[in-house]
């Protein structure tokens, strides 16, 4: 019961920011072109400070690291193509790839870190934040070649591996590791606003999805996107349990750090990647804003059971 009030208590919040910006659209009724800015901000300055202040001190000696994401990242890949099968087969006129994305790519970022921590204490970060990397890596090496015109062509994945050594995530993520492997201490008049930008990045991500729901209809949840929120919240986590269990060599608390980042709902980030696109943007609103919702019921139970 403890485990799952702690659970309840960690998601709540981020309703509370959806809310606010709820709440700030109808009353103060701005535009949606001043939005761009602040997601600019979400997107090119707070998450890639969140990364980067999230990995940049790697313990030292990690053992069986790549087996262990090799099986975190596998079973997100797996979980992506299942999403994108559901869009492919769905008569939705929708992006596959944003189903895909709402099947597989977890709140690493927001929820991640923080709940992991809280349920399982300080040894969690390191694994979380390693399936962080991993994951947006991953994550970000697929989603432009599946909104390519040309689809997920040979081709097109160069280009995207190409595009995405670009991309201020990677970058972000390329930057801490190799100051990780420097042994270099961030001076206090960078460390600071470095943490505030990280701070910043849920609230006015969240905040900026309550902007964009509160001038658009978001009360509708089609059956394929119920089906990829299903696979979300309830088979990635099983699916990642079963991969340890198969190869169960692993630290306990890697792998329970693990199943709940598998378990967590569809990243805020989905919002605003399809935002960015211009692709698909009130299908990955809905993604967000029901799995929050319905991660309110499924995460307590997680934590409970691996508790």
């Amino acid at each position: 019961m403890a485990a799952m009030i702690v659970g309840l208590g960690l998601v709540a919040p981020f309703f509370v920011y959806i809310l606010a910006g709820i709440a700030a659209q109808k009353l103060l009724r701005h535009s949606a072109e001043g939005q761009k800015w602040l997601d600019a901000f979400v997107f090119y300055i707070a998450l890639p400070a969140l990364l980067f202040q999230s990995v940049r001190e790697l313990p030292p000696g990690v053992s069986s690291l790549m087996g262990f994401l090799a099986l975190t990242t596998a079973a997100t890949g797996l979980m992506f193509l299942f999403g994108w099968c559901v869009g492919r087969s769905s008569t939705s006129t929708q992006s596959a790839a944003v189903y895909g994305l709402s099947a597989s790519y977890s709140n690493i970022g927001y929820m991640g870190p923080t709940l992991t921590v809280a349920v399982l204490g300080p040894a969690a970060g390191a694994p979380a934040a390693f399936i962080f990397c991993a994951d947006v890596l991953l994550i970000f090496t697929i989603w432009p070649a599946m909104i390519s015109a040309d689809g997920p062509t040979v081709k097109g994945l160069g280009k995207s591996l190409i595009k995405v050594i670009q991309h201020p995530f990677i970058l972000a993520t390329l930057a801490a590791l190799a100051f990780a492997a420097s042994g270099l201490t961030l001076p206090g008049f960078i460390d600071t606003p470095l943490d505030g930008f990280r701070n910043a990045a849920a609230p006015t991500a969240l905040f900026s999805l309550g902007l964009t729901l509160a001038r658009r209809k978001a009360n509708r949840l089609e059956l394929p996107m119920g089906v990829c929120l299903a696979g979300k919240l309830v088979v990635h986590p099983l699916l990642v349990a079963g991969f340890f269990l198969i190869f169960p060599n692993f630290d306990p608390i890697w792998i329970a750090t693990a199943i709940i980042m598998g378990a967590l709902p569809p990243a805020a980030n989905i919002y605003v990647m399809a935002r960015a696109e211009d692709i698909s943007v009130q299908l990955a609103a809905r993604a967000v804003l029901f799995g929050t919702a319905f991660s309110a019921l499924t995460l307590p139970i997680v934590i409970a059971i691996i508790g």
